[in-house]
C-alpha cells in the first residue's frame, strides 16, 4: 500500500511540476515581450527571414488581394522603387498575418478614402496609447511566425489534407492509459504493457508525423488564430471594438476545433522552454493530436473563410501598428492631402527617400509632363524613385516621407532599373519598350490618371533613333492625363519637347580636383555638360580629356564623327 502511495505522489509532483514549469515559461515570455516591445519601438526592425522565408509573404497578396479596388503595383515598379528594402525598413510587425497584410498594402494602393481614413485611424491610435498596443500586439504575438511558411500558406496548405483515420491512435493511447493505470495494481505487470506500447507508440507517431507533420503545425496555426480571435473579441481596444462581434462568431464557428486540442494548440511556434518540451513526449506517448487530426480537418474544411478572416482582421491590426513605430522611427512625415481629379498632380514639400541615411529634401509642384536632365550621380533617380514611393506610401499606408504632400490620386508606373532578361533572351532593349509600352497603356485608359516614371528613355539603343523615338513617345504621353517624369541625358530632348514638358535639371560642381554634388532640383535644363571634366576629375590622362573636349566641340560644328 505504502508503495502505491508513493507512485501517486511522484505521479503528482510530475503533473504539478509541469504545471509550474508550463506557469513559469508563460510569465518569462510575457516579461521579455514586454521589455522587447518597449525596446523595439520606433526602432529599424531586425527580422532576419531566408529568401525563400521572404518570398512565402507575397503568397497572401498574390492569391487574396489581386482583385482589390485601386491598382497594383506590378513587380517592374516594385523593384524599380526598392520596396523589397522599404517594407523590411517597416516590417515591425509580430505576426506572420500582419506582415502579410502589410506587404499586400503596399502592393495595392487604393483610391477610396474611407480605406485610408479607417487605416489612418488605427495607426493614430496605437502610436498614441501604448497600453492598448502592447494588450494587441501580445495577444497577435501568439499567432507568431512559422519558420519557413507563412501562417497564410500553411492554412493553403489544409485543403490538400486528407482524413488519417484515427482508430489505431486511440487503441495505442487506451493501452499507454491502461498501463499507467496497472502501475497502482501490480506495477511488474504494467512495466510490461508500458514499455512496448511505448515503443509501438513512439514508432508509430514518428511515422506518422512524417505524413501529418505539416498538417498538424497547419491545424496549430489554426487554433493559434482562433485563440487570437477569442481573446481580441475580449479585448477593450478602441480599434479592436468594431470588429468584436465579428470575432465572437468567427471564434464561436472554431471553437468545435479547439475542443480538446490543447496539446495541438501547444506545438505553434510560440511555446518554449521545458514546459513545452514535456507536452511533445506526452503527444508522442498518448498520440492526442493525431486523434484529433481527423475531426480538426474536417471542421476546418467548412470555416476556411472564418480562418481567413480572423487572418484578416489580426494582420490589419499589426499592420497598423508597424506602420506607427515606422512613423517614429522616419522622425519627419506627413499625412497626404489626397484629391480626386481628373488629370495627375502633385505637390511635394520637402521630400525625401525614405531609405538615404543623409537625404536632401527637394520640393516641386507640377503636372503633365517633366523632363529631368544632369549628369550621373547628380540625384535624378533619387528624385524619379522619391516620387514614385511616396505617391504609393500615401495611397496605401497614408505617410509620406515629406513635410507635406498634396496630390490627386493616381496609378504608378515606373521604367527604370531594367535589365536584360536571359530566361526569355530577350534584349535590353525589349524589355525597355515593354515596360515602357505598359506606361503608354495605362495612361490612354480612362479612370484613374497615371503617374509615369521614365528614368534614361529609351536607353538601349543608338542616339539617333532614341531621341527620335523617344520624343514621339513622350509626345503622346504628354497628350493624356498622366503626370509623367522622363529623366534623360539627351539634351535635344528639352529643345524638341518644349512646350509638351517642364524642365528641371541637377548639377554639380568640380573644385580642386573633386566632384561635388548637391542634389538640389532646379528649374530649366541642365545647362553645363561634365562628364569629359569628371573624366579629370576621377584621374584620367589629359590628353585623353582633351581629346574628347575637341572632338565634342568639332560634332557640333560639323555634325561628323572622327577619331
Amino acid at each position: 500500500m505504502e508503495s502505491y502511495t508513493a507512485i501517486f505522489v511522484i505521479a503528482a509532483l510530475i503533473v504539478l511540476t509541469a504545471a509550474i514549469m508550463i506557469v513559469r515559461d508563460s510569465n518569462e515570455n510575457k516579461r521579455r515581450f514586454l521589455a522587447r516591445t518597449q525596446k523595439a519601438w520606433g526602432k529599424l526592425p531586425h527580422i532576419k527571414q531566408s529568401a525563400e522565408e521572404y518570398e512565402c509573404i507575397s503568397l497572401y497578396f498574390r492569391d487574396c488581394c489581386r482583385d482589390l479596388e485601386g491598382s497594383l503595383v506590378d513587380d517592374i515598379t516594385w523593384n524599380d522603387c526598392d520596396f523589397d528594402r522599404i517594407f523590411r525598413q517597416m516590417n515591425a510587425t509580430v505576426s506572420s498575418p500582419g506582415e502579410d497584410v502589410l506587404y499586400s498594402w503596399l502592393r495595392t494602393p487604393v483610391t477610396d478614402t474611407g480605406v485610408l481614413s479607417g487605416r489612418e485611424k488605427m495607426i493614430r491610435h496605437y502610436a498614441k496609447d501604448e497600453h492598448s498596443r502592447i494588450e494587441v500586439m501580445r495577444i497577435l504575438y501568439g499567432i507568431g511566425r512559422i519558420g519557413k511558411m507563412s501562417v497564410y500558406a500553411h492554412i493553403r496548405k489544409l485543403r490538400e489534407a486528407g482524413k488519417i483515420g484515427a482508430g489505431k491512435y486511440i487503441v495505442l493511447c487506451i493501452l499507454m492509459c491502461l498501463g499507467l493505470a496497472a502501475l497502482f495494481i501490480n506495477p511488474v505487470a504494467a512495466l510490461a504493457i508500458i514499455l512496448p506500447v511505448t515503443a509501438a507508440n513512439i514508432i508509430t507517431y514518428l511515422r506518422q508525423k512524417d505524413e501529418t507533420g505539416i498538417y498538424v503545425k497547419s491545424l496549430s496555426c489554426v487554433l493559434s488564430l482562433a485563440e487570437a480571435a477569442e481573446r481580441l473579441s475580449a479585448c477593450e481596444d478602441e480599434c479592436v471594438r468594431g470588429y468584436r462581434d465579428e470575432l465572437k462568431e468567427l471564434a464561436r464557428r472554431l471553437a468545435p476545433m479547439r475542443r480538446g486540442s490543447f496539446l495541438v494548440t501547444s506545438s505553434t511556434n510560440t511555446d518554449t522552454g521545458m514546459g513545452g518540451a514535456l507536452v511533445e513526449y506526452l503527444k508522442i506517448l498518448f498520440h492526442f493530436d493525431l486523434i484529433k487530426f481527423d475531426q480538426m480537418v474536417a471542421s476546418y474544411k467548412g470555416n476556411e473563410d472564418a480562418c481567413l478572416r480572423i487572418f484578416e482582421i489580426a494582420g490589419t491590426l499589426d499592420a497598423a501598428i508597424a506602420v506607427a513605430s515606422w512613423r517614429e522611427y522616419l522622425g519627419k512625415w506627413c499625412e497626404p492631402e489626397l484629391l480626386r481629379l481628373e488629370k495627375a498632380f502633385v505637390e511635394v514639400k520637402n521630400m525625401y527617400h525614405p531609405l538615404l541615411l543623409e537625404p536632401v529634401p527637394v520640393s516641386f509642384t507640377g503636372e503633365g509632363g517633366v523632363l529631368v536632365t544632369g549628369s550621373n550621380a547628380s540625384g535624378k533617380s533619387t528624385f524619379l524613385k522619391s516620387m514614385a514611393i511616396s505617391s504609393i506610401l500615401a495611397q496605401s499606408v497614408h505617410t509620406v516621407p515629406a513635410e507635406a504632400y498634396k496630390a490627386s490620386f493616381v496609378r504608378t508606373y515606373t521604367s527604370m532599373a531594367l535589365r536584360d532578361d536571359i530566361g526569355s533572351g530577350e534584349s535590353y532593349f525589349i524589355v525597355e519598350i515593354r515596360s515602357l509600352k505598359r506606361i503608354v497603356d495605362a495612361a490612354a485608359e480612362g479612370g484613374v490618371p497615371v503617374l509615369g516614371i521614365i528614368d534614361e528613355v529609351l536607353r538601349g539603343t543608338n542616339t539617333i533613333e532614341r531621341i527620335s523615338a523617344s520624343s514621339q513617345i513622350l509626345k503622346e504621353l504628354a497628350g493624356t492625363k498622366a503626370l509623367i517624369f522622363a529623366a534623360t541625358h539627351d539634351i535635344e530632348l528639352s529643345r524638341i519637347l518644349e512646350g509638351l514638358y517642364e524642365n528641371y535639371h541637377f548639377t554639380e560642381k568640380i573644385e580642386g580636383g573633386d566632384v561635388k554634388f548637391d542634389y538640389q532640383l532646379r528649374k530649366g535644363p541642365a545647362v553645363s555638360r561634365n562628364a569629359i571634366a569628371l573624366l579629370e576629375a576621377c584621374g584620367y590622362d589629359a590628353a585623353v580629356a582633351k581629346a574628347a573636349r575637341e572632338q565634342a566641340e568639332r560634332f557640333e560644328r560639323t555634325g561628323e564623327w572622327r577619331l
